[in-house]
């Protein structure tokens, strides 16, 4: 094997493992947002979209109260790769209520809590996928 042909195989072998760290903690990081909305009908956990563009889509309007629907969009939208935008938001009238304690489910809100682990999260990706 050449200098060149292994280079260029460790520079492959790393920009994979980039791009699995980048797209593992995002799917972490917004699939626990989902979870830990709390649920009456299941209007704010279904509010939730992904949008991997320039600015957030508005919120459907779905009743979800497992998340699935919800996490299937989350999964099916967050890029396979690091360096792309993915935004995930929630514009129900009464989504900043929730994350500020209004709901005794989730006193604690969804995304500081979340929020709040992201290093622990990005570190949990490297390790998965360290070259």
């Amino acid at each position: 094997m050449s200098f060149k042909s292994d280079m260029a195989r460790a520079t492959r072998k790393i920009t994979d493992a980039h791009n699995k760290i980048a797209s593992t903690a995002a799917l972490d990081l917004f699939a626990s947002t989902i979870r830990d909305t709390p649920v009456d009908l299941g209007g704010a956990r279904g509010g939730w979209t992904t949008k991997a563009v320039v600015e957030p889509a508005k919120s459907p309007e779905r009743l979800d109260p497992t998340g699935e629907l919800a996490l299937a969009e989350m999964r099916a939208n967050v890029p396979d790769g690091a360096g792309q935008e993915v935004f995930m938001a929630n514009t129900l009238p009464y989504i900043e209520r929730l994350e500020y304690g209004y709901s005794k489910k989730a006193p604690q809100g969804m995304v500081r809590r979340n929020l709040a682990r992201v290093q622990r999260v990005v570190q949990a990706a490297i390790s998965k996928y360290r070259v």
